[in-house]
């Protein structure tokens, strides 16, 4: 009989394989849609968990899991009271069950230690080296390629970089990346994961700098800007914060002077107000900062949403106003702001779960609410998978 513990091994192979090394491939050539990936290894997730609750008698009931049952709380109510249906309300719960699913199967390796922290990170670490030449083959190789795309997706050259992650999963593989750079300055310490972690932080920053995900450079950028400021003493950061201060409106000024710059100031100012955020709104072309102005603006406070997939009819297949998504504006206009409350501080609970550095759980805590505004990360196998799981450490019982 097979002991628990290799088949922990077994299913976090086959999971790590099938979002991480094959997805995209088998999307891409097989047209093997990503729901189905999601819901299969979500219905992993649970069912390893359940089998654990069994064999080992033990459940873990924590304020990440309590605030799991108040989002599910909360589907159903507003599921109920906005007359949603059953069908999209089931559907719906795939944004509690995939980041649920994936935090207690996580747990359970975190109180057995049934994979090592190490072997973890250095599987993580090979599958982030291999994605520059991937992804390199299939920029140069694209008109070739695409002619083998079984996909139900469109997919363009610019959309076509996803290494060999899930097909337009560009902020993904950004996020991968840039966690496996955290989790080496976090825990390479004794260099366990890798001897080399100067040249591996220069490829894996080269290799975002190459990915499609513009705010994946923007968030690296910020950091090596943070980590260049934390390396001076103190009365230099004191000094230079205020240099900073007084030459910032100086050089404002100047900047705003140059016509590239005040043209795009223009174009700012002209799309982004409240006017024409709520024109494009109506038109169904806003995008997200739009949606946002917009719902602050002009629509009036949702207290507990319009519905699951109000936003976006599931079962339609279309989008009720603009196209442009995120998981944040997905769960207030479905659940309303004590959606939104419920999510940040979910969010703020597995952030805190992973007992970080400080300022490594602060920066965190900073990406994960950037890349919500960006994707739909309670729907996203790569997403959770990464944050979950590549920067947690060991937990025992007392």
């Amino acid at each position: 009989m097979i002991r628990i513990s290799k088949l922990y091994f077994y299913v976090f192979i086959f999971i790590v394989c099938a979002c991480f090394l094959f997805g995209g491939f088998i999307q891409f050539f097989l047209g093997v849609p990503n729901t189905v990936f999601s819901y299969l290894i979500t219905a992993l997730f649970l069912s390893f968990y359940s089998l654990y609750v069994v064999v080992k008698q033990k459940v873990f009931f924590d304020k990440v899991v309590l605030l799991h049952l108040l989002f599910f709380l909360l589907i159903i109510i507003s599921g109920i009271a906005n007359k949603s249906g059953i069908i999209k309300t089931l559907i719906y719960l795939i944004f509690i069950l995939l980041p649920l699913g994936c935090y207690l199967f996580f747990k359970v390796n975190k109180k057995e230690n049934y994979i090592s922290r190490i072997t973890i990170s250095k599987i993580y670490l090979g599958i982030a080296c291999i994605q520059l030449p991937v992804m390199l083959s299939q920029y140069f190789g694209y008109d070739i390629l695409i002619q083998f795309n079984r996909s139900s997706q469109l997919v363009a050259d610019f959309d076509f970089m996803f290494g060999t992650f899930f097909l337009k999963a560009d902020h993904a593989l950004g996020f991968f990346l840039l966690f496996n750079i955290f989790n080496l300055i976090e825990n390479n310490s004794k260099n366990e994961i890798t001897r080399f972690p100067i040249a591996i932080y220069i490829y894996l920053g080269l290799t975002i700098f190459i990915s499609e995900s513009n705010i994946s450079k923007l968030v690296l950028v910020i950091f090596i800007l943070y980590m260049i400021y934390r390396a001076f003493p103190r009365k230099i950061k004191v000094i230079g914060v205020i240099s900073v201060l007084i030459v910032t409106p100086i050089v404002f000024s100047q900047i705003t002077k140059i016509p590239a710059v005040k043209d795009e100031i223009h174009f700012i100012e002209a799309e982004y107000n409240v006017k024409k955020s709520y024109q494009n709104y109506e038109r169904g072309i806003a995008k997200r900062p739009q949606v946002l102005i917009t719902y602050a603006s002009k629509i009036p406070l949702k207290i507990i949403g319009d519905g699951p997939y109000s936003y976006f009819n599931i079962l339609t297949g279309r989008f009720t106003k603009t196209e442009h998504f995120s998981q944040i504006i997905w769960v207030y206009a479905d659940l309303g702001i004590i959606g939104i409350f419920i999510f940040i501080f979910l969010l703020y609970a597995i952030v805190t779960s992973l007992e970080l550095s400080g300022y490594i759980s602060i920066f965190i805590f900073a990406i994960v609410i950037v890349y919500s505004l960006m994707t739909t990360i309670f729907s996203d196998l790569a997403i959770m998978i990464t944050l979950i799981s590549l920067l947690q450490k060991r937990e025992t019982y007392t």
